[in-house]
Order: structure tokens, then sequence, then C-alpha cells
């Protein structure tokens, strides 16, 4: 036993050193930050934003390498099972991790695990939009028209348990209506496509992709789940102001890596992601799309997600929602 303990402490001796090194050199090579989702999408715009800032800090290229599919669980799994080498980071948001933990019963993965909290990058909330041809000029004649057609008006998500999908249930609950759930797996893009084609009513979405479709006249924005007015979307209200207080949605987006990767490669990589959301360039960018640059410890974030969790368990329960 003395022996086997002698080698280990050498071989922490001999290694500790290298560690350091090698995270003083990380990267020397192109990066992949996996998104469980298509392009399109807020998590899509952040990164693509993000990626010319860290290019510059690291002198090596950032890939988005779009993994969607099964409201992002074939994502998710990608980057579990990724390397531990800080070659992989993923994108992170309430889907995949902390809804899907209490809507599917034999993921392949554990979000607490399996992965390694870094940074948050930003927070974003969602828009009520509907086509611009739609009758409904506000909230509350959208609601005034869904009592009184029961069933009959839809509404679209990328997914059931995803962002768009528990905000679009709590306004059901909130308003007392019944609406019918149509899910579009892969994106926002394709939810939006549908609902300008007409087949869908109503769809709660960030507020990042939303932006274009509203400033462009096809999409009509009635309300945000903001707790104030959102830069970009200044003329559409929140739903306190439009007469239905209680939807708040926070949209969260943060970078993990897989378990194991070495403590000074996840320092570094911290440092590197808060030095580029500090980038002025960047921050007004993402200000321009409704979005809030947003960075923490990997203790706060750790503990953001466990509270996110169990506040998103708890809606499921209520609402009895199951993966297909």
């Amino acid at each position: 036993m003395k022996a086997i303990l002698r080698i280990a402490v050498s071989l922490f001796v001999i290694l500790g050193p290298l560690t350091a090194a090698s995270a003083q050199d990380f990267p020397n090579r192109p990066v992949r930050f996996t998104l469980p989702y298509a392009a399109g999408g807020t998590g899509d715009i952040i990164l693509r934003l993000l990626g010319p800032k860290l290019t510059a800090i690291w002198g090596q290229q950032l890939i988005v390498d779009n993994r969607p599919g099964a409201g992002g669980v074939i994502g998710t799994e990608f980057a579990a099972r990724a390397e531990p080498d800080g070659y992989t980071l993923y994108l992170a948001t309430d889907g995949p991790l902390t809804v899907a933990a209490s809507l599917h019963k034999n993921l392949s993965y554990n979000w607490k695990r399996d992965f390694i909290p870094v940074t948050m990058l930003a927070v974003s909330y969602q828009v009520m939009l509907v086509k611009a041809s739609d009758p409904a000029r506000n909230l509350q004649e959208f609601v005034a028209n869904a009592r009184q057609r029961p069933g009959q008006l839809n509404y679209a998500s990328i997914g059931i348990g995803s962002a768009p999908h528990l905000a679009a249930e709590m306004v059901k609950s909130a308003a007392k209506i019944d609406l019918v759930h149509v899910p579009y797996r892969g994106s926002s893009s394709q939810a939006i496509t549908a609902m300008l084609a007409g087949d869908v009513s109503m769809f709660m979405n960030g507020t990042a992709s939303s932006i274009p479709h509203i400033d462009s006249g096809a999409l009509r924005g009635l309300a945000v789940t903001a707790p104030k007015r959102v830069p970009g979307l200044l003329n559409v209200p929140t739903f306190t102001e439009a007469g239905l207080p209680g939807v708040d949605v926070v949209l969260w987006f943060a970078a993990l890596v897989p378990a194991g990767t070495p403590p000074a490669i996840v320092k570094k990589l911290h440092a590197d992601l808060l030095q580029a959301t500090s980038d002025p360039e960047f921050k007004k960018a993402i200000e321009a799309r409704g979005l809030e640059v947003m960075t923490t410890s990997s203790e706060q974030l750790g503990e953001f997600m466990e509270r996110d969790y169990v506040k998103l368990r708890d809606l499921i329960q209520q609402l009895g929602l199951k993966a297909e």
C-alpha cells in the first residue's frame, strides 16, 4: 500500500505541472461548441456572435457544431460522451438537461454526473408571436378569440418540455384557454416557417430569433416574458402590462464541458469566455437581439441549474407532461 501511495504521489508531482502547461498552451487546434439544436435559434445566434471573439483570443477557430434531434437529447448525448480535453464545449439550456431529467426515465446521460459547469453566457426571454395577418392585435384580443374557439387554435413548440412548450402552457393556464400543441423537432426556424405558412396560430419564441421577423412585418409580438420591456422590442408589452401577470420565463444559455476535463483547462475556458462575452461589440450585438450577457463562476452556475431543475420538475409534474 505504501508503494502504491508513493507512486500516486510521484505521478501527481510529475503530471501536475504538465496539466498546467497544457492549459497554457490550450487550445492548439480548433475547438468545437456543440449545440443540440438546428441552426437559426437563439443559441445558434449566440455562438455565431461569440465565435469570432474566441477565435481572436485563441488564434484557433471555434466550430459551431449543430446536432439537433429529440428535443436536444441527441446533441447532449454526443457532448456528454466527448473526449474531456477542453476541445468540446456544450451550449446548455434547460430543455435537454434540467427539463429532460424529469421528462425521460432512461436518459443515457446525467446532467450532474456527466458535465462540469463553466459559466453562464447570456439570458433572454420569450415573446408570444402571431402572424401579422392574425386578427388579434394584442394579447387580450388573442385570449378572447381563443376562449370563443376552445380547442380550435394551436400553438407551436420545438418539442415536449422545451422552453416554448412550457411557456405556452403557462399562458394557457394563466389565461384559461384551450390550445392544441404542435411540436416541431429541431429549432425555432421550423416553427416560424409553419407560422408564416398559417399552420399554427401562436408560438412562444426567444427574442433573438423573433426580432427579425417582427421588424420585417411578417410576425407580430403580443407580449414578452420579461419583468420589463426588452431592447429591440420596446413596442411589445410585458405579459403583466398586457394584463396577464405570472407568465415570467427566463431563457438561459451556459457553457459546460464533459466531466473529467482537467481543472486547469476548465479555469482557462472560464477566463476566456468571460473575456469574450465582455467585448463591447459582442454585448451590443447581443442586446440588440433582446438578450443580456450574464456570467457566473462554475459553482454559481451549478447552483443555478439545481434550482432550475427543481422549479421545472415541479411544473412538469403539475402539468402531467411526459416525453413521447
